[in-house]
């Protein structure tokens, strides 16, 4: 085989392997990836990004009024259950200073509905999508 010869099918090669590639990024996210972007809660100054992580979703603050939340993790353990479509984990409740159990409900494409806790110790925060 010429030098010529392997150049092109190395070419052609790499340009399927490359094309191959940007189809699959091309794909839409799964329904449970819905839930990734910047977010801000109704109740508070802040926005958090929720990201997949590990199998599963986190939140994490990335603007507030108190700089020293910034980079601080609201919402972890976060996972989707395709037959309700909710989202359930937990998510830290500032007065109570720990974590307590929260599902989450898409209401539109630009915002969702938060219960956190249980029972009559629940409460509902809507958020809207800031990103």
């Amino acid at each position: 085989m010429s030098i010529h010869r392997f150049a092109s099918v190395a070419f052609a090669l790499l340009m399927l392997v490359s094309l191959a590639g940007e189809s699959a990024a091309a794909e839409p996210a799964g329904p449970a990836d819905a839930i990734c972007g910047v977010w801000k809660p109704s109740d508070m100054p802040v926005e958090i990004q929720i990201a997949g992580a590990n199998g599963q979703y986190v939140g994490t603050v990335v603007k507030a009024a108190n700089p020293a939340m910034v980079n601080s993790g609201m919402i972890r353990g976060i996972t989707y259950d395709p037959a309700t479509r909710i989202w359930r984990g937990e998510v830290f409740a500032v007065k109570l200073n720990q974590f307590v159990p929260m599902q989450i409900r898409l209401t539109a494409a630009n915002g969702f509905e938060m219960v956190a806790g249980s029972g009559f110790m629940s409460k509902t925060v809507e958020w809207s999508r800031v990103e």
